[in-house]
């Protein structure tokens, strides 16, 4: 019993004089930036910025000149741009002054992180809205002092702004897992929640998992016996593991 209050007295002394280190805040543009920030963004004048409710009606907000606000989101379409601040909706322009965070930035929060083209009017050749790669990829470079991706493949390299691009976080999966749906649920051909739905898929049907989770979806093949299967994202709450049949 002596022993091990001695034990237990060494380690309390240990710990009072090491203290576990608390994560460092990360800081840009003399302010902290957080997870899924995109950039912070002030106003040149007071101006009311609104929300849209589940029953279709609106709240609005007066915002003050001058006053720094995070956003996260950025929607671009139809030549427009939208940022998302929290849950409140501010359209480009010109009494918004945005500062984007580097994506160097953006994607230190990340352990495997995954950039996925959310502009609408892109026109990067074979890469367009929905389309992702992963940060691990040997042709990934982020450039420009941290504001442009790069991507490299066949001795060609393509450029893409930060604002034209989400982070999210890759999650490694057990490939060819079995999953039965657990209710109708629509596929996706990209992990964005903002994506349309372009298959439906019963409650009940088989799908095999290709080991990769992204932003709450699942990317698998609908079909397993079929060669030319059609691959999809679909929620991961509409899936639970089956043995084998």
């Amino acid at each position: 019993m002596k022993k091990f209050f001695i034990v237990l007295l060494a380690a309390f002394a240990f710990a009072v004089v090491n203290p576990t280190k608390s994560e460092a805040k990360v800081m840009y543009d003399g302010a902290e930036v957080v997870k899924d920030q995109t950039g912070k963004m002030t106003f040149k004048k007071d101006i009311k910025v609104y929300k849209k409710n589940p029953d279709g009606s609106f709240d609005s907000l007066v915002v003050k000149r001058n006053n720094f606000f995070r956003t996260y989101d950025i929607e671009k379409y139809d030549g427009k741009t939208f940022y998302q601040m929290g849950q409140y909706r501010v359209q480009a322009t010109d009494l918004v002054v945005f500062k984007e965070v580097p994506l160097k930035i953006r994607s230190s929060f990340y352990n495997n992180p995954t950039y996925i083209i959310i502009n609408r009017d892109g026109n990067y050749g074979a890469g367009s809205y929905g389309m992702w790669f992963k940060g691990k990829n040997p042709g990934i470079s982020i450039t420009n002092n941290g504001q442009l991706l790069s991507y490299c493949s066949g001795g060609e390299c393509v450029q893409y702004p930060g604002t034209d691009l989400k982070i999210a976080e890759t999650i490694s999966r057990e490939r060819e897992v079995r999953f039965e749906l657990i209710k109708d649920a629509g596929g996706k051909s990209t992990p964005l929640n903002g994506a349309k739905i372009e298959t439906i898929h019963k409650k009940g049907s088989i799908v095999l998992s290709w080991g990769e989770e992204i932003s709450g979806y699942l990317f698998v093949s609908v079909d397993e016996n079929d060669a030319h299967a059609l691959n999809v994202w679909i929620p991961v709450n509409a899936l639970k593991p089956v043995g084998d049949k």
